[in-house]
């Protein structure tokens, strides 16, 4: 019988008060950014990104979008 292995592959983020946030690339839904050149709407001005997960809940963090998402991308190769 083959032995079954799972892992589960986790982020690791960055809140605005500097504690570390470790994310389940797997149980985001969408991904908000703040505007440049407005005033951030997204909680406070270190606040760079939004995510929300499949819980229905969010996690404001320091990084870009942008940056949350290639982490997620690189999370994904074998």
């Amino acid at each position: 019988m083959a032995a079954l292995e799972a892992a589960i592959i986790l982020v690791l983020l960055h809140g605005p008060n500097g504690h570390e946030i470790l994310l389940n690339p797997a149980t985001v839904t969408s991904m908000h950014s703040a505007i440049e050149g407005k005033a951030n709407e997204l909680m406070t001005d270190e606040v760079k990104c939004v995510v929300n997960t499949t819980d229905g809940k969010f996690v404001s963090v320091v990084e870009t979008c942008a940056t949350v998402w290639a982490l997620i991308r690189k999370s994904e190769q074998p």
